[in-house]
């Protein structure tokens, strides 16, 4: 099987290996519904579905034998391969439970889970299914650290060769590696998630929250997913308490996992002295500040409820959660053009937030002032460092066609979502949010609204822009090239 010169048997393994695991946790959400005295077969049936779809896929390549002879092109059509799946068969709960009947809708709600976006075509989330609100919940908490990092945890089978679906699935700048092997390394992020969603989970049912919404909000806080069990989100509590504990998680799931796992060993220089989460901090301390005051001097709060709803907003679309204590979109237009630069840059690399990334936008800043001073001095040799070290040409070369393509995505998915009927407004807020992960848009689609009026073909373009996104670009769009079928 090598049409293309490609070993699809890699593939079709990935890929069923995929939808095997998606599989499992449709049945352990069968069991929620058990417990809730629901009915589960809408679960049942899903979970049967994809376990059989996951078989028939995986069975003919003789699991027997490691695969060999992989390289990056068999990487990048995995990993596009398996979120694909995975939204696909992640649809089917929702559909075939009819409390999302439109299969259209299904996928978006489906899509914007595992990609941790968290924009939804739900209006009245109250009246949903404990089961269904769970499942909702879980593909967040699954996308947020990437299914192929959990496959890698789970599936040794991949051997040797999952190094480079790792990198596939995680491109961009990476820090330091702190384990030789990928699948020990996977097996460790996933060990830190897991502990940082359950102490989470402790804490919010102090606020008191009711348990099953603590796991929820637990699972969507940690992937900066931002899906609710509540329309109103977490303004439906209107705790000081619970927003400071959600704001301390929404950090540590938008900060680099490595250095997570540094600052779990106790490691606390190492965490500390990277510069790129030193700007993540800076950039979330001084908006939210400027944020405050100007919410104080419009005289919409007194100051301890403009710093309260500032800080919980700024952190909130800048993580990439998308959670709501107060609509932004009702401060003014100016605090829209500001929200929308907190969402293109976002998070920190290796997180599980989205966007262009902070240390992508400290690179380029630096790159920029770095050419003044070469343009005043030819002859100087002015490198960009990070971290103290010096950054090759190959490298910010890189992240010039990364932001280039980023920006100009946007641009282009705006004039697309006009045509299909958006305002000018709403259609700019959808394609930052989708392409940044971010949920909310403006307009109709902001924290207080949804997307569900918006059109058919809108839906599955702002889902195909969410995959993208969650990929960073580079791993969906090569896809579409020439070159890249070519033997």
């Amino acid at each position: 099987m090598e049409g293309f010169g490609l070993n699809w048997k890699f593939i079709f393994r990935v890929g069923g290996l995929t939808l095997s695991l998606e599989s499992l946790f449709i049945f352990i959400t069968a069991g929620v519904s058990v417990y809730f005295e629901e009915s589960p077969w809408a679960f049942i049936f899903s979970g049967i579905i994809t376990l059989a779809c996951g078989l028939a896929i995986s069975l003919p390549t003789d699991i027997r034998h490691k695969i060999k002879l992989i390289g990056k092109r068999e990487s990048y059509i995995s990993v596009t391969l398996s979120w694909l799946l995975f939204a696909v068969f992640g649809s089917l709960p929702f559909f075939l439970s009819r409390e999302i009947p439109s299969f259209t809708d299904a996928f978006f709600e489906s899509t914007s889970g595992i990609t941790t976006t968290g924009a939804s075509i739900l209006t009245d989330i109250d009246s949903l299914s404990k089961g269904v609100l769970f499942w909702r919940s879980l593909l967040q908490w699954l996308g947020g650290m990437g299914i192929i990092v959990f496959s890698l945890a789970l599936f040794p089978l991949l051997g040797g060769e999952a190094a480079q679906l790792f990198d596939a699935e995680a491109t961009g700048l990476v820090h330091d590696k702190f384990r030789p092997r990928v699948t020990q390394m996977a097996k460790r992020l996933w060990g830190i998630y897991f502990t940082l969603t359950a102490v989470l989970i402790a804490l919010l049912v102090l606020v008191p929250m009711e348990p099953f919404d603590a796991v929820c909000h637990a699972f969507t806080t940690i992937s900066t997913g931002g899906f609710s069990t509540k329309q109103l989100s977490v303004a439906y509590w209107d705790s000081a308490y619970l927003e400071s504990i959600l704001c301390v998680f929404m950090i540590f799931g938008a900060i680099n996992f490595t250095l997570v796992y540094f600052f779990v060993k106790g490691k606390f220089k190492k965490f500390f002295e990277d510069e790129e989460l030193r700007w993540f901090l800076s950039i979330i301390g001084i908006v939210s500040l400027f944020v405050a005051i100007c919410l104080f001097f419009n005289g919409e709060n007194n100051p301890l409820e403009s710093i309260r709803y500032a800080g919980f907003q700024v952190i909130s679309i800048f993580t990439t959660t998308g959670f709501m204590t107060n609509d932004f979109t009702q401060w003014g237009p100016f605090f829209w053009i500001l929200f929308m630069f907190l969402m293109i840059i976002c998070g920190c690399a290796g997180s599980t937030s989205g966007g262009m990334k902070t240390v992508r936008a400290v690179v380029l800043a630096k790159n920029t002032f770095s050419e003044f001073a070469r343009l005043l001095n030819p002859r100087a040799i002015i490198p960009v460092r990070l971290n103290k070290h010096v950054l090759s040409f190959e490298i910010v070369q890189r992240l010039l066609a990364f932001a280039f393509l980023y920006i100009f995505i946007i641009f282009f998915s705006w004039g697309v979502l006009t045509l299909a009927g958006m305002s000018i407004v709403e259609a700019m807020g959808a394609s930052v949010s989708a392409i940044s992960n971010v949920g909310p848009g403006f307009g109709a689609n902001g924290p207080s609204g949804s997307f569900a009026e918006i059109s058919i073909f809108a839906k599955w373009y702002l889902s195909f822009l969410m995959i993208v996104g969650r990929l960073e670009i580079f791993t969906v769009l090569i896809l579409f090239t020439p070159d890249f079928w070519k033997k």
